[in-house]
């Protein structure tokens, strides 16, 4: 009897620590944290405005080219505090082709970044980017 108790004692203590180190691995197999969300402000009251170093024009569409499509794509985006565009979206659309061409110039525009007491901040924008035939 004394035997069997001390068996049933040991696999219960395997089983513990198997379980232990399984979860342990999980744990350890999951990504790191991400970073705390980077905090986006509105320009004004002490947020100045990021100012564009670089805002190449887009490319016209073919299919708008041909049908002679001008006008503005308004975007909404966040100007980082690195001056680097992130989740650039349309909020007035043009044509299916011009509004992909405005997001894909976007997306490579830079900016001296806006600040705040001094310090780079990151910040909510809209940004028109027009089209025009000559």
């Amino acid at each position: 009897m004394r035997n069997l108790k001390r068996a049933l004692t040991t696999n219960v203590a395997l089983a513990s620590a198997s379980a232990l180190l399984f979860c342990g691995s999980v744990v350890l197999a999951q990504d790191p944290p991400d970073k705390t969300p980077e905090v986006v402000y509105e320009v004004g009251s002490g947020v100045t405005s990021p100012k564009p170093i670089y805002t190449p024009d887009p490319e016209y569409s073919e299919s708008a080219r041909k049908k002679k499509i001008n006008g503005t794509v308004t975007l909404a985006m966040i100007v980082t505090a690195e001056g680097k565009v992130r989740d650039p979206k349309i909020t007035r659309s043009l044509d299916k082709g011009l509004d992909k061409q405005a997001l894909a110039a976007v997306s490579i525009w830079r900016f001296e970044p806006a600040t705040k007491d001094g310090n780079p901040v990151a910040v909510h924008i809209s940004a028109d980017v027009t089209f025009r035939l000559y």
